[in-house]
């Protein structure tokens, strides 16, 4: 027989190399440190705020939620890579990423989870009031007066402070415009309360205003700017990962005879 072709009984069965229990610890190891860094930000958080230092609170608040996850993504592929045996640089990398994407989809279940448990509580909610919103499309749509009472709440709570204001001058608005437009908004209001027939008209004449148009500019801009931090996080701790899989990989194995096996001479 050409010994360059081993034999059937001499070739031992090989398994995956993935070792399923060393990401499991690595998930469990970094979703404890991540709870931990959580409870101490939180705790630290109310110590600044029971202090009264609450000026850049929100801007240090995203800062450390940054840095927890990524310590416990660096904590979860270290305990990985030392509990499994034996892999390369490239495993170790690979196992990185498997942590990263294990904790991810269990982080999607946890939250499809949360949405299927309010979406039955709202299905709940919503057979309870079913008869009431038959009798209503019954009679029509919406009386135009509901809609002015719900418009001036939302005056009263949200455009009619100063945070309203505020944010038209993040968007350049001077203080004096911001105000004025204020008073244009109230205006309409007043005049839908004893019209209310001419609610299409006053919506056309308010969504024509410039500073109405800036606000709109601006939340568009800000929600984009939303996702492309979203998608660096997610990269950034998808790198910090492999990264502690990388420190905490260990040497290959060397190959060592097995008592008990004996090779056949070939012929």
């Amino acid at each position: 027989m050409n010994a360059s072709f081993p034999r059937p009984d001499d070739v031992l069965a090989v398994r995956s190399r993935v070792s399923w229990a060393a990401i499991a610890a690595g998930a469990m190891i970094a979703t404890a440190v991540y709870f931990v860094m959580t409870l101490l930000g939180a705790a630290l958080g109310l110590e600044v705020a029971v202090r009264g230092a609450t000026t850049h609170l929100g801007a240090g608040a995203a800062v450390y939620s940054v840095l927890a996850l990524l310590l416990a993504m660096f904590f979860g592929g270290w305990t990985t890579s030392r509990l499994a045996v034996g892999e390369s640089k490239l495993e170790a990398v690979l196992y990185g990423i498997i942590l990263w994407g294990a904790l991810f989809l269990g982080l999607v279940w946890l939250f499809s989870v949360g949405i299927r448990t309010g979406f039955g509580a709202m299905v709940g909610l919503s057979s309870g009031a079913y008869s009431l919103a038959v009798e209503r499309d019954a009679a029509g749509p919406p009386a135009a007066s509901g809609i002015v009472d719900s418009l001036r709440r939302r005056y009263n709570t949200e455009l009619g402070g100063e945070k309203f204001v505020a944010d038209l001058q993040k968007a350049g608005i001077s203080e004096e415009q911001a105000k004025k437009a204020q008073v244009e908004i109230k205006g309409a209001l007043d005049r839908l309360s004893s019209d209310p027939a001419s609610l299409p008209d006053v919506a056309r004449e308010v969504a024509s205003h410039r500073e109405v148009r800036e606000a709109a500019s601006q939340a568009t801009q800000g929600a984009r700017q939303a996702t492309w931090w979203t998608l660096l996080g997610v990269v950034t701790s998808m790198a910090m990962a492999v990264v502690g899989s990388l420190v905490g990989s260990g040497e290959l194995l060397q190959p060592v005879p097995i008592l008990g096996v004996h090779r056949h001479a070939h012929t």
